[in-house]
């Protein structure tokens, strides 16, 4: 695919990001009320746990494929991978900003952190992909 592409993505993805972190709907206690409609999640699990676990996992996931994204955006450039956890941490940064200024949301160092390891692990993966790729 072609860098544009990726570029197009990127950015996509970014206001898919922004818009979501402005909307209610996906404050922790709204996850949490779906996770207590379903009787089989209420009746075998600790709610609180399974939300705070789909939560943190959303947060690994979403950035994960933002470092992706920006990875195959920026091309081969030299630090490619220290770039791209930058850019994809001070957006996480600047999501978790943006956040305390919505209503009805807070915003959290903890969810940068969690973001910029989601990146560091999505990065790591593709680097020993492509470590394996080539030849010794």
């Amino acid at each position: 695919m072609k860098k544009k592409s990726w570029v197009i993505m990127l950015i996509l993805w970014m206001a898919i990001i922004f818009t979501a972190t402005q909307l209610p709907y996906f404050k922790g206690e709204n996850t949490e009320s779906v996770i207590h409609q379903s009787d089989f999640f209420a009746n075998h699990f600790d709610t609180n746990l399974l939300n705070l676990i789909v939560r943190k996992l959303t947060h690994l996931t979403v950035f994960g494929i933002l470092a992706v994204l920006f990875f195959k955006s920026i091309g081969r450039v030299r630090y490619r991978y220290l770039l791209t956890w930058l850019f994809t941490s001070l957006y996480a940064l600047s999501d978790e900003w943006h956040q305390s200024f919505v209503p009805g949301r807070e915003s959290s160092y903890k969810d940068v952190l969690l973001d910029s390891f989601g990146a560091f692990l999505v990065l790591s993966f593709i680097y020993l992909l492509n470590k394996r790729k080539k030849p010794v």
